[in-house]
């Protein structure tokens, strides 16, 4: 005979399972998609104890957030350089450049969290909405400009430079003529940035959950161009570097050099 009453509190049971254990993946998604806005948030206003508070030291530490760094992204460039000595429009043009790149993260948007089978790593998948998009010193217009005025550069100064080798030894002419390649550099990609259209990346961000605290946090962070992979995609299997902020900074530097032994030649042939 039916029971229908031991069929009722089956059905009943089962229910309040399901109703448990979505209530539970509801709850951990939230805690991710918050953790998710803290993060980005957190970049985008610069804040460093909110990045250390939803990131691992890996990735507060790691290229994507020092992409939008200026003070960390002036340290690599410096480094790069050898830290040589810089005059203060160098310095000022330097610090100018670089708060675009603090200031280019317009907008974001979480998509879609994604959770594993045992529901201790998420991801989190963002749009970003850049003002300008991460290669833009890089592309084949600004290099292009670059070069004709480093070359322009090295046929306006040879004889400045050559007075400055004689006077005060090689080294000084070389950080003469770093200094001013810079800041030409720099004023090539700005007119480059001040012209792009913002671009929209999609961004995956994997997050780890703390078992103590029951916290989120981001462990990874892997960049996908969505103007090339609108399906989703990945356009490249990095993290957000498509920029090498040592890019500028060594081609100044190559250039100083060359410079400067095109003046020493151009005087021995003389």
């Amino acid at each position: 005979m039916f029971d229908f009453k031991k069929t009722a509190m089956a059905v009943a049971t089962v229910f309040t399972m399901v109703s448990a254990l979505t209530g539970c993946e509801s709850k951990d998604q939230g805690a991710v998609r918050e953790a998710a806005e803290g993060f980005m948030e957190a970049v985008k206003t610069e804040s460093q104890d909110g990045i250390n508070q939803y990131a691992s030291d890996e990735v507060a530490n790691g290229s994507f957030v020092q992409l939008f760094d200026a003070e960390a992204l002036k340290e690599q460039l410096t480094t790069s350089l050898g830290n040589p000595n810089l005059e203060d429009e160098t310095v000022a043009e330097l610090d100018e450049f670089y708060a675009l790149y603090s200031s280019m993260l317009e907008e974001y948007e979480i998509t879609d969290i994604a959770m594993s089978e045992d529901g201790n790593v998420a991801t989190a998948y963002i749009t970003m909405t850049n003002s300008f998009p991460y290669d833009v010193i890089t592309n084949e217009s600004s290099q292009s400009k670059f070069s004709k005025a480093s070359e322009q550069y090295n046929n306006d100064n040879q004889e400045e430079l050559l007075n400055i080798t004689n006077e005060q030894g090689a080294e000084a002419a070389v950080e003469k003529a770093c200094n001013d390649l810079i800041v030409i550099a720099l004023d090539i990609y700005e007119e480059e940035i001040k012209a792009a259209d913002p671009v929209t990346y999609m961004l995956a961000l994997t997050l780890n959950k703390n078992e103590e605290t029951g916290s989120w946090y981001v462990t990874a962070v892997q960049s996908y161009d969505s103007s090339i992979a609108g399906t989703g995609a990945p356009a490249t299997d990095t993290d957000t570097t498509a920029t090498d902020v040592s890019t500028d900074t060594e081609a100044a530097s190559d250039a100083a050099s060359e410079a400067v032994s095109e003046a020493a030649s151009e005087a021995a042939s003389e």
